[in-house]
């Protein structure tokens, strides 16, 4: 059975999830972390920098598809527009890079990883680190790359069934 490399996506435009996980006879999480954009900076200039940063994780890890949370809207339309804006970005990147996108919703995610589609944040975060083998001492992850590793987690098994 060939690897299959996923790269997994939390938007935001201040801080964005980015995982990569690669899944043979089992998952794993080969890079994590949590990009953070400057607020000092302009609109442009931060979506210029989500944009560099998810170019060169796909050039570094060369995976074959992206999967990425569909936009939730809420009370706050200007975040959830600087949202759209970075998604937009991510997926223009990803195509470009001839990568494949998979759109997932949070309750998908939630039922993917816990089972259960109102998972709070410790349920997620616990049964992420269980899938992947997460340390509980390792570092601290903001739930922005928790959540990433959760998108990863639900692609690659539902590219199983």
């Amino acid at each position: 059975m060939q690897s299959s490399i996923v790269l997994a996506i939390d938007p935001g435009f201040d801080r964005v999830g980015i995982a990569v996980l690669s899944q043979k006879d089992r998952t794993t999480l080969l890079h994590s972390e949590c990009f953070k954009t400057s607020v000092k900076e302009s609109r442009g200039k931060r979506l210029l920098a989500i944009g560099s940063r998810v170019k060169d994780t796909i050039k570094k890890w060369k995976p074959r598809d992206l999967a990425v949370e569909t936009l939730f809207f809420n009370t706050n339309i200007t975040s959830a527009i600087g949202v759209a804006e970075a998604r937009g970005i991510i997926i223009y990147e990803a195509t470009r890079a001839g990568l494949e996108v998979f759109e997932y919703g949070p309750q998908t995610v939630k039922i993917g990883v816990t089972g259960y589609g109102k998972a709070d944040k410790i349920q997620m975060e616990t049964m992420v680190r269980k899938l992947v083998n997460l340390p509980k001492q390792s570092s601290r992850r903001l739930d922005d790359e928790i959540d990433a590793i959760a998108l990863g987690i639900t692609h690659l098994a539902s590219k199983k069934l």
